[in-house]
């Protein structure tokens, strides 16, 4: 009886050491090994701080990441949206260790946004500018949209159309131009600076021309020089 129990304590102490090793080797290997719950965290907090000005018309889907994935325990963890990429539909964040360690991994994500667009009432040629009569609002989801679309009407109103654009169609920033700042063959002012000086005079716009723009003007002795387009109708021309 005496053996038996002593074999038992034995192998008490055996199985008790063993687990403890096993405990030991599972926190060893945390305190090594990068949470990958944290990125994930740190994901849904930036996209909820991103979106916070949609309430409840945003929502997003995180990706997983491969539980394979062994990265060194980050103390700071820096999460972007990649140059170029959409904060809507699918696409990825990128998130990068700054201190502690030194690793960047891609987290897919779905991103969804409810809003207001603007689209063609009818079909629409070239050149046209838009007035409010042009235009109506839609509701959707921006993800299945093109990119560009316009969700604040005014930045329509008083455009012009590059390319025609059939009834119904969304309507793209990049599809419109800007109105003129000055308009071929119209009276412009020209105003000319220097060191010192400012003087102030009119003439005959030769091109049209954006604001920002290099374009031509004849002065009414018939003189012809160029200056820079400038809103209201101003030609500025420094010397």
């Amino acid at each position: 009886m005496k053996t038996s129990r002593h074999s038992q304590h034995t192998m008490f102490r055996r199985v008790s050491a063993l687990f403890l090793l096993l405990c030991s080797a599972v926190l060893g290997a945390a305190e090594t090994r990068q949470s990958l719950d944290a990125l994930s965290e740190a994901a849904g907090r930036f996209l909820s701080t991103q979106l916070a000005n949609y309430g409840e018309r945003a929502s997003f889907q995180l990706g997983r990441l491969d539980n394979r994935l062994e990265l060194a325990p980050c103390q700071k963890l820096d999460v972007q949206l990649p140059q170029g990429s959409r904060l809507v539909g699918n696409t990825s964040l990128r998130i990068a260790c700054g201190k502690g360690a030194k690793w960047v991994v891609s987290l897919p994500v779905a991103i969804s946004i409810q809003a207001d667009y603007w689209v063609a009432t009818r079909a629409l040629p070239a050149g046209h500018e838009l007035t409010e009569n042009d235009i109506e609002r839609r509701s959707g989801d921006l993800s299945q949209l093109p990119s560009g679309v316009i969700i604040d009407h005014t930045l329509a109103i008083g455009r012009t159309l590059l390319g025609g654009t059939p009834a119904g169609a969304p309507l793209r920033g990049d599809q419109l131009r800007p109105p003129f700042a000055v308009k071929a063959n119209e009276f412009v002012k020209i105003v000319a600076t220097g060191n010192g000086f400012e003087v102030a005079s009119e003439g005959r716009a030769m091109a049209n021309a954006n604001e920002g723009q290099q374009v031509s003007v004849k002065m009414v002795t018939g003189a012809v020089v160029q200056g820079v387009a400038r809103a209201g109708g101003t030609v500025e021309i420094k010397y």
